[in-house]
């Protein structure tokens, strides 16, 4: 009894996972659950069949998908149904129907339960629908996905499965659904009843399901509610009682498997007659057990012949769909094949397109190239220049003092000797205008050496940029005309004899600039040397100015040369200067 009684309430819920479905276009979806609910399985096969798959949107093909699960799980072929549960759900998620996609989880999950060995599995999608319930916090959710999952494992872990009812519980009770506390408490009732064996439990909550089914006004459900009461008196060895709840479940009005319902009523009564030792009644509820079965078989019969005649007309459909896919198959590859070659076509010339122009811009990259180094090679050509303007003027200024200094200034030491003597010689009326020669050829060697020692004022041995440049500033410096300050910082290191000689040339052509143009009195140079790396040169002055951009190089090596010079050795030049307000020029070197 324990087995008929189990398999009777697992084909209801059956019956309510079957149901339920939205409608869809070209889907009489009521006439479908209609059908189902009725066992009448093949025939909602053969209306599924009916509907044009190839010209169905995505979302009528998922729920064909899903009805035909449902009538292949009806005629128990639980490969199938799980086959077509797969692809209702793929359908679903191809449109982005999630919520469709993970209902039908469950379904997966109640189909694998029945097949051996695919607990694991089966548990597997329960928990991919309770994780998508919590993520979406819906309490009725979640209260499904507990309740599935508890009656999935009811038989083989009874104890973990009362654990799952009990959350679900909690769940439903914050839905307030109805429907689903009914539900609930009637799988308590069975799990307490036939695994658990505790009948009293088990009649508590059946108490429980009659209220919502008397509150939803749902006769099956009551009906169900009163057999599994019946159950739970027989396992108490209360005849009297569980033949009374039978009586008053057979007198429900049924619209749904009415006939069933009535020859399993007569069965289990004529049962409970048997343990009271009534063998009389018990036999005449057999007689009716056995009138019901009788018609029950004479309807199945017309429904197999015509369950027949739905698989002929089905295969005939399926052959038709095969010949139009075939049909639709070709006239694609043709389709297709035209396609293909229009988009090779327009491969073909979007290549040679790109080819052009990667030529095309090759040649420009290339013609930049050539642009770019011939530029190169006329800096680096000026450079060269201001290199030999540089080295020229620095020959040319040894030469210019050593020139003066031993042919010019040895010419006019010697006259200047010989007139002395001259004068001391001879006696002289006017001594005043011998004085005034001898004087004059005294200033006339003394600029002679001044001009020598100003043309030689490089870098010389030890001396170092500081020192030249100040030696530099003091013959420069004019009294109450000109005066140069030397402003030195952090310079303890001799730079290399090359690069002082170069600074040292730029700022006395600056400071020679100073002079000629700027009719400044007072000019400052700064010397800084922040680190190891970086030098700091500003040489400002209180001048009339000028405008920078409109300067040439007509004397010396000029600024713009200069400028040219400080970037080749790695530096930046800077000219700040405002007419009648002076000239402040920075030079930034990394040494």
């Amino acid at each position: 009894m324990k087995c008929t009684l189990k398999s009777y309430y697992l084909y209801w819920i059956s019956v309510f996972l079957l149901t339920g479905i939205a409608n869809a276009q070209k889907v009489d979806t009521k006439k479908l659950d209609h059908l189902l609910e009725n066992g009448q399985h093949f025939a909602a096969l053969k209306e599924i069949n009916a509907v044009d798959t190839l010209s169905a949107n995505k979302h009528v093909l998922a729920l064909l998908h899903t009805y035909k699960a449902q009538c292949y799980s009806a005629d128990n072929k639980k490969d199938k149904a799980f086959e077509s549960y797969l692809q209702a759900k793929r359908a679903y998620l191809e449109i982005d129907s999630l919520d469709q996609a993970m209902e039908i989880n469950l379904d997966i999950a109640y189909a694998l339960s029945t097949k051996k060995n695919n607990r694991k599995k089966a548990e597997t999608y329960a928990s991919e629908y309770l994780n998508y319930a919590r993520e979406k916090k819906d309490n009725l959710k979640i209260a499904k996905a507990y309740s599935g999952w508890a009656t999935l494992i009811m038989e083989e872990a009874p104890k973990e499965s009362l654990s799952l009812f009990k959350k679900s519980i909690y769940y439903s009770e914050k839905s307030k659904s109805d429907k689903q506390l009914q539900n609930l408490y009637s799988n308590l009732a069975v799990l307490y009843n036939e695994m658990l064996q505790k009948p009293d439990s088990a009649i508590y909550y059946i108490h429980k399901s009659l209220v919502y089914g008397r509150k939803l006004n749902d006769n099956s459900k009551i009906c169900i509610s009163l057999v599994n009461k019946a159950s739970c008196y027989y396992y108490k060895a209360d005849y009297n009682q569980a033949l009374k709840l039978l009586d008053e479940a057979l007198a429900i009005p049924l619209t749904v498997n009415s006939k069933n319902t009535k020859s399993f009523i007569y069965e289990f009564k004529a049962m409970n007659y048997k343990e009271l030792g009534d063998f009389k009644k018990a036999f005449e509820n057999l007689e009716k057990y056995n009138e019901e079965q009788q018609e029950l078989n004479f309807a199945q019969q017309e429904i197999n012949i015509s369950e027949f005649n739905i698989k002929y007309e089905t295969k005939e459909k399926e052959i038709e769909n095969l010949n139009l896919k075939a049909k639709i198959q070709r006239s694609q590859i043709i389709t297709y094949t035209t396609l293909g070659l229009l988009a090779v076509a327009l491969l073909m010339s979007v290549l040679i397109y790109k080819n052009i122009s990667k030529k095309k811009k090759i040649a420009e990259q290339s013609q930049l190239i050539q642009k770019q180094q011939l530029e190169k090679t006329l800096k680096d050509r000026e450079l060269q220049d201001i290199d030999l303007i540089l080295k020229s003027q620095e020959v040319e200024r040894q030469q210019i003092a050593n020139e003066l200094h031993d042919n010019l200034g040895s010419l006019l030491a010697t006259l200047k000797l010989n007139f002395q003597n001259l004068s001391r010689s001879q006696k002289v009326e006017d001594q005043t205008l011998f004085d005034k020669t001898d004087a004059l050829l005294e200033e006339t060697y003394q600029k002679v050496r001044n001009i020598s020692h100003l043309k030689n004022m490089g870098v010389v041995g030890n001396d170092g940029l500081l020192p030249a440049v100040k030696k530099m500033a003091e013959k420069m410096t004019v009294i109450n005309r000109l005066k140069i300050n030397v402003i030195p910082f952090g310079l303890t290191q001799r730079l290399s004899n090359t690069t002082e000689v170069t600074l040292f040339r730029i700022i006395q052509e600056l400071c020679t600039n100073i002079i000629k143009h700027s009719k400044a009195d007072e000019v400052n140079i700064y010397l800084t040397q922040h680190n190891q790396e970086l030098m700091n040169i500003i040489i400002e002055d209180n001048g009339v100015g000028f405008d920078y951009k409109t300067v040439g190089n007509k004397d010396g090596i000029g600024l713009k040369s200069i400028e040219k010079k400080v970037e080749q050795m790695g530096g930046s030049f800077t000219v700040d200067s405002v007419i009648s307000k002076g000239t402040t020029i920075i030079i930034e070197l990394a040494i």
